[in-house]
């Protein structure tokens, strides 16, 4: 049986957890995604769709609304995404046979919203079930309630299943699972190297922060970087548990990972962000871990916060991993369509 799983091209979180989902499904996978996910992809040599070489990759539009530390939305940014996703959903409508395949996942996939798949063989996956958003900008009071209002209902068209795999929001109209791990996490043993670890995720919103907490960081200690496509790296899970202090964009893979791990972390959060913004949240006032939003990060004695972190006790989140229950999902969602 085959499996067509479209994951988001925005960062990498959708991609390293839905890789760690897609070990537990029984059936062949074919990968539909673009940018540094497709990088993921073809470095792991799993199969993908070849029309994915010529997608655009929407985490750069994502990225080009990120300005001085502040996601920054107008109407001439978002109509680029907007086209951006309809040029996806051309291709794809065009190239793509969705007879050929037994179930089809959409991770965050939004070029689905513009295309008509098989309902009855289509599940929707998810980590947030709303936009919010912390500005009074006109702009944002008129379109964002729209947008939600607008995927929403597009949601519960296109797909027999929509699952949430939030950190922090529940919603009683998806099958709320709790967050999946990633392919960086696994059983090995820690170990704690003399070294920070910087990670940006998969986009380039926080190179310029990175280097410049790297330049301020190796008056004192060695320093890595990981992320984005200048630091872009297919398998950085040694480096994560290897490392000393992790210094982390908050974004959704990257907080469950230090979690985990259990690796003390400043995590960073970029402005008007909604999804880091909440996933810090969870993280604030909890030992072992700092939250700092991406200028104020630079304010502070970086060198005398790390130090301060080595002494303390780490207090964790408890997360369990929701990907075996997904797989069984799917799994049984695979077994009526033989």
């Amino acid at each position: 049986m085959k499996v067509l799983y479209a994951s988001s091209s925005i960062g990498l979180g959708h991609i390293t957890r839905d890789y760690h989902i897609s070990n537990f499904i029984k059936s062949k996978i074919y990968w539909l995604t673009s940018g540094n996910a497709l990088k993921f992809i073809k470095d792991k040599k799993e199969n993908y769709v070849e029309i994915s070489d010529n997608l655009n990759n929407l985490g750069y539009y994502i990225g080009s609304m990120i300005k001085n530390c502040k996601v920054k939305i107008n109407l001439f940014n978002s109509y680029k995404l907007y086209k951006a996703v309809k040029n996806n959903a051309n291709l794809i409508k065009s190239y793509v046979n969705f007879d050929d395949y037994d179930l089809i996942i959409a991770d965050e996939f939004w070029e689905f919203m513009f295309i008509d798949i098989p309902k009855e063989r289509s599940v929707f996956i998810t980590d947030f079930t709303k936009v919010s958003y912390s500005t009074k900008s006109y702009f944002e009071r008129f379109i964002i309630p729209k947008l939600n209002n607008g995927l929403r209902d597009r949601i519960k068209r296109k797909f027999t299943l929509a699952i949430n795999l939030s950190i922090w929001d529940n919603d009683n109209e998806f099958l709320n699972l709790g967050p999946s791990f990633t392919s960086n996490f696994n059983n090995s043993i820690n170990s704690k190297d003399n070294y920070i670890l910087i990670n940006i995720g998969g986009t380039n919103a926080g190179i310029a922060i990175a280097e410049k907490l790297k330049e301020k960081l190796e008056e004192k200690y060695n320093v890595k970087i990981i992320g984005s496509d200048k630091y872009f790296n297919s398998n950085p899970s040694d480096l994560i548990r290897n490392a000393e202090i992790i210094i982390s964009l908050s974004g959704y893979g990257n907080i469950i990972e230090s979690n985990v791990l259990k690796k003390k972390t400043i995590f960073v959060y970029i402005d008007n962000h909604f999804e880091q913004i909440e996933n810090a949240k969870i993280m604030m006032n909890r030992k072992g871990f700092r939250v700092y939003s991406c200028k104020d990060v630079l304010k502070i004695n970086i060198l005398h916060e790390i130090e301060n972190l080595k002494n303390e006790k780490i207090q964790p989140l408890e997360i369990k991993d929701s990907a075996i229950k997904v797989s069984e999902i799917i799994n049984s969602f695979l077994n009526k369509n033989k």
